[in-house]
């Protein structure tokens, strides 16, 4: 074989990875959205929001519990290693996600306690309780998927969160095809758990492919001076879990149940953004370098910046033309529901337009600087939330999610185009 064709056979190679990637990515989006439209259908308003609170509980507590995990895999994936940790990728997250399980088990333990002194107590909420118990259940299982999910992007293996989400989204598809009609409530939370458990389970396979390591090196137990430095990232991760989740919870306990549902439907539709943005931006990026005092740094930022701001452009800005037929298939009271809708696509471009920005002040960043600006975020999300839910509902909690994604990106975006960032900049998002 000549070189020519040894490197013909390698771009035909690498276009078949991307084909398929893009596959896989189109059918992850098409599954979530004809789930959420399965589970609308199949359920009254008011028991989709019922259903929908669930997710808050099972996705909202493990983004508290994996914050400072995250944090700390994404500084040592994309280019700000901890000195004292001198193991592989692989074996630190088979080390962290052991740690986040016990954490999860033991957080999942306490709300089984309590659901159980509350089904005794108060027997008329045991339906609601019946409901809630799979999502309690699922919370080991969907932490340590996100926490996997969330290290494959920082090694800007994006398609982890697509195939956790297929999962869960398939799981829920079929039991809404399949279920008798009026099926109980409860069957379908069965559906996520089920679903939770298989992302777990296929991330973990993915994780261990991608960051290869011993089982001997693996089950080693993490050094005190690691546990020392995830554990001063506490405060930024709830802040950051706060941020993200915020202004649903206070949707959830304040709004009534279809406030819920029609919120949750906007932004599983919305975040389907999110498994094209990060791949997309990949075609101008690379990982985080050491580069001193680079007289183009700021230039090379600005190319960035600008291109995943094309990208974020090219694919919300059709999304917000259609807007109102996207929503049309699903029906009142969720078609009239648009501007929830148009906010949260405004969060994804933002979040989109910022991610170069993000990368660099994960490294960039000390802690205490990362914390002011994920703090600010989460205090102008819940005020904001908490201040128009009563008289906007789901709206004012899709603006509060808006406004936090603009106080991060903003706050790194900025900085990307300081002229005093540091001595590390992205080679790519």
């Amino acid at each position: 074989m000549t070189a020519f064709d040894a490197g013909l056979s390698g771009r035909l190679v690498l276009g078949r990875k991307q084909l398929f990637a893009l596959f896989v990515r189109l059918l992850g989006a098409a599954v979530q959205i004809l789930s959420t439209w399965a589970v609308v259908r199949a359920l009254a308003p008011e028991d989709a929001g019922v259903y929908f609170r669930g997710f808050v509980i099972a996705l909202g507590f493990s983004t508290l519990l994996r914050g400072k995990y995250e944090l700390y895999l994404a500084r040592h994936i994309i280019g700000r290693p901890d000195p004292s940790t001198d193991v592989s990728t692989g074996a630190l997250l088979a080390r962290i996600a052991r740690r986040l399980l016990l954490r999860s088990t033991l957080l999942c333990a306490v709300l089984l306690i309590i659901t159980a002194d509350l089904d005794i107590q108060a027997p008329q909420l045991q339906t609601v309780l019946q409901t809630y118990l799979p999502f309690v259940l699922a919370i080991p299982a969907v932490s340590i998927a996100s926490l996997i999910g969330e290290a494959l992007r920082a090694a800007n293996r994006t398609l982890g969160i697509v195939v956790a989400s297929f999962t869960v989204n398939w799981a829920i598809l079929l039991t809404a095809a399949l279920a008798p009609k009026g099926a109980p409530l409860a069957l379908y939370s069965w559906a996520f758990l089920f679903g939770s458990l298989l992302a777990a389970a296929a991330l973990g396979g993915l994780a261990w492919r991608i960051f290869p390591t011993s089982l001997a090196e693996s089950s080693c137990p993490i050094s005190r001076e690691s546990l020392h430095a995830i554990d001063s990232l506490e405060l930024i991760g709830l802040a950051r879990g706060a941020q993200l989740w915020g202004p649903l919870c206070i949707l959830s306990v304040l709004a009534a149940p279809l406030q819920i549902a029609q919120y949750a439907v906007a932004a599983r539709i919305a975040t389907v953004m999110d498994f094209f943005l990060p791949a997309l931006n990949l075609t101008a990026a690379g990982s985080v370098s050491m580069i001193g005092a680079d007289p183009a740094r700021r230039m090379r930022s600005v190319r960035q910046l600008a291109t995943a701001m094309l990208f974020s452009s090219v694919l919300v800005g059709p999304s917000l033309l259609f807007a109102p037929a996207t929503l049309a298939p699903f029906g009142y009271p969720y078609q009239s529901h648009l501007p929830v809708y148009m906010l949260l696509l405004g969060a994804q471009w933002i979040s989109g337009t910022g991610r170069p920005a993000v990368r660099l002040a994960a490294v960039a960043w000390e802690s205490r600087r990362i914390g002011l600006v994920v703090g600010l975020g989460a205090g102008a999300s819940i005020i904001v939330c908490s201040l128009g839910v009563s008289a906007y509902g789901a709206v004012a909690a899709a603006g509060a999610s808006l406004i936090g994604a603009v106080v991060l990106n903003g706050a790194a975006i900025l900085l990307a185009l300081s002229s005093r960032s540091g001595e590390y900049a992205t080679g790519k998002a």
